[in-house]
């Protein structure tokens, strides 16, 4: 594995970091914003992508991709990262629709469907987990009836991230109530115009995840991924896409959230305490590993291998790095952490109450090691 970059990965990373630059010239820092003008931005970032040509950098030219590897994708995400760049809107669109439906899609689909997300026509969310399921996703009861030319639908589902700006849904169904739990599964690509969606408020007091109402929802045969009945494996690409195309970012975030533990502590004499030393000695071990486990991941996708179980323990390292690095920066500014009489005291509560998502949302921290004792240490499953 080599941590350098290559003569032309280096002339693409100042291509893409001279565009990003330009591109953010009138873009504010999102952090102090509230979410409706983050998500205003998020929309026109998304906008700048898909007319600069920033959309499926690693997608085939023949539907409409740039033809590069994945490696070029990860350093164009790497440096909006860097230059605190919004979340596009469309961000599960691009990071995982599009792939999954390059993975599994027929001709049909892929005519259909890659070309929107390219020009960020229709923004996409993910409809996986339900009420009551826990992190069990293949205990999902949301049902799908054959009828003539399709399917009726029925169910809801919960934690739904932008599902009030989408269009389109990657929806988890169970198409056969008599199958093993995880083959009556099916993958459909609905029409989010017929769901009922209700935002869930966050702790934070934003609204970004939802609860979605599938009532009597129609979805045509030709909008089954992968085939009835094989919505499970296509779902665990989705999932894998999902752990896997932020990879570089992650290790950004991991270090962004150290380095404030380094600046709060100096401002505030705590680097004299050893004790305070030693917890950001083994925040910055851990987000170092975020760094290289992210290089790996990088590095087997380029060499052909498709994102398997091993972006289970990135994301669970990477989560765990920077609720603890947001948990000490509250500890450390003393009572204006919890008072938040001060700009900086607010930012940083803020920060740490958004971070507690992080083992919950993209698959729980139950489910990343789940995944880890079954497929990696070949342990019996624990349900």
């Amino acid at each position: 594995m080599d941590f350098e970059d290559s003569a032309d990965e280096l002339r693409f990373r100042a291509e893409a970091a001279e565009w990003i630059t330009a591109a953010m010239a009138d873009i504010p820092d999102q952090e102090p914003l509230p979410q409706a003008e983050r998500e205003e931005w998020s929309r026109l970032w998304q906008d700048r992508l898909s007319a600069g040509g920033w959309v499926g950098l690693s997608w085939p030219k023949e539907v409409g991709g740039r033809g590069m590897d994945a490696l070029a994708q990860a350093i164009f995400n790497e440096e909006c990262a860097k230059a605190g760049a919004p979340y596009p809107l469309n961000g599960v669109g691009m990071m995982l629709a599009g792939p999954t439906i390059l993975t599994h899609g027929d001709d049909a689909q892929k005519a259909r469907y890659l070309p929107p997300i390219l020009a960020g026509q229709e923004y996409w969310c993910q409809g996986f987990s339900e009420p009551g399921s826990g992190s069990d996703l293949a205990s999902l009861r949301t049902s799908a009836k054959k009828v003539d030319g399709g399917w009726i639908v029925n169910g809801s589902k919960i934690w739904t991230s932008n599902a009030h700006h989408a269009t389109k849904c990657m929806l988890l169904v169970r198409t056969d109530a008599e199958a093993g739990k995880h083959a009556g599964i099916s993958y459909l690509l609905a029409d989010m115009d017929q769901f009922k969606v209700s935002s869930l408020v966050m702790i934070n007091g934003d609204t970004e995840f939802n609860e979605m109402f599938i009532d009597d929802v129609f979805v045509a045969d030709e909008d089954v991924l992968g085939g009835i009945g094989n919505g499970w494996p296509v779902a665990l690409t989705t999932l894998a896409f999902e752990r896997g195309s932020m990879a570089l970012n992650l290790w950004v975030w991991a270090r962004e959230a150290v380095d404030r533990i380094i600046e709060i502590a100096l401002e505030t004499g705590a680097i004299d305490d050893p004790a305070v030393v030693d917890q950001i000695g083994a925040l910055h071990c851990d987000a170092e590993a975020v760094r290289v486990g992210s290089m790996r991941m990088v590095g087997e996708t380029r060499a052909g291998a498709a994102p398997g179980p091993e972006t289970s323990a990135l994301k669970s390292l990477w989560a765990g790095v920077v609720q603890n690095a947001n948990r000490l920066a509250v500890q450390l500014d003393g009572t204006s952490g919890v008072l938040l009489d001060t700009e900086g005291a607010a930012a940083r509560m803020r920060r740490y109450l958004r971070a507690r998502a992080h083992t919950i949302e993209g698959g729980s921290e139950e489910v990343q090691k789940s995944i880890l004792a079954e497929r990696v240490l070949d342990l019996p499953r624990s349900r």
